[in-house]
């Protein structure tokens, strides 16, 4: 693995003021990382600015990533709700061109959403030919866009990673790829291993989460086995370690999350801790990597 180590802002803040930003960045900087990830909830909201100075101030790369609505739904009945969607991915593909990020990852195929009934076959093709339009753009754009499969609760259309490959393969795209997230993948996925080197060609970004979504090492998730998985099928990309706590967090996040108790009080605390999970695992699966 020789990707880089990041971690989300969310572990830090939902406000992304000035005052706010700087301060994320300086911190996730000071500890060691080498990205953070911005959530573009809104992307006219986003002072692109701001965002592109205080990571730079710091010496931090930029990843970006989103989550569509019920108002944005690529895989919506509705044309004008998926029209509204597919419009919102693509400014944010822009978004990330214009910050000189890799890339955009997330819920970007449906809404992040508790659905009532599973995904048609039609609505599944409408979703691929959406992606395709998208990999089309994020390709003249020279960016690329990630598709993070998320739990039951969370959308119904991509819960797992080969989920997300068999619409990447329908769409045709060659700019398109699969944002891992391990607090999902601990939902949904029946061998983590088996999974990764399924999909070990379309991997492009992960983020690490432990199975409360709190803080990393507070929970089950074997960190150091899915490393150990990542080396052997030989993934290069980022780490990103993502973990909430409620008072960390706006109203509308803590309950589109269900992310009713905190976590942590001292997200410096929280973020030096999950750093050392991260790079001692990473560091222990490149030196102890055996043959999967």
């Amino acid at each position: 693995m020789s990707g880089k180590l990041g971690i989300h802002s969310l572990v830090f803040t939902d406000d992304w003021s000035p005052a706010a930003a700087e301060a994320s960045c300086r911190a996730a900087a000071e500890i060691g990382f080498e990205l953070i990830e911005v959530l573009l909830f809104d992307p006219a909201a986003l002072d692109i600015p701001l965002t592109r100075r205080v990571a730079r101030e710091a010496g931090l790369e930029l990843r970006l990533g989103m989550a569509l609505g019920p108002d944005t739904d690529i895989a919506s009945n509705d044309p004008e709700v998926a029209r509204r969607g597919e419009a919102s991915v693509a400014r944010c593909l822009e978004i990330a061109a214009e910050l000189e990020a890799p890339a955009v990852s997330g819920i970007t195929y449906a809404a992040f959403a508790n659905y009532a009934a599973p995904a048609t076959t039609a609505q599944r093709a409408q979703v691929a030919a959406s992606l395709a339009r998208l990999d089309r753009r994020a390709g003249e754009l020279g960016v690329r866009l990630g598709l993070e499969p998320v739990n039951r609760y969370e959308s119904y259309l991509v819960n797992t990673l080969d989920e997300a490959a068999d619409l990447i393969r329908a769409s045709g795209g060659s700019n398109l790829f699969i944002h891992m997230d391990t607090f999902h993948m601990n939902i949904e996925e029946g061998d983590i291993a088996a999974a990764i080197h399924r999909n070990a060609a379309l991997l492009g970004y992960a983020h690490v989460a432990d199975s409360n979504r709190g803080l990393l090492g507070g929970g089950h998730f074997d960190v150091l086995g899915y490393c150990r998985a990542l080396e052997s099928a030989g993934y290069r990309g980022d780490l990103t370690v993502e973990a909430f706590s409620s008072n960390m967090l706006g109203d509308g996040l803590v309950g589109g999350v269900r992310l009713w108790r905190e976590a942590w009080q001292d997200s410096l605390v929280a973020a030096k801790a999950a750093y050392d999970v991260v790079r001692v695992a990473r560091e222990s699966a490149r030196a102890g990597c055996t043959v999967w």
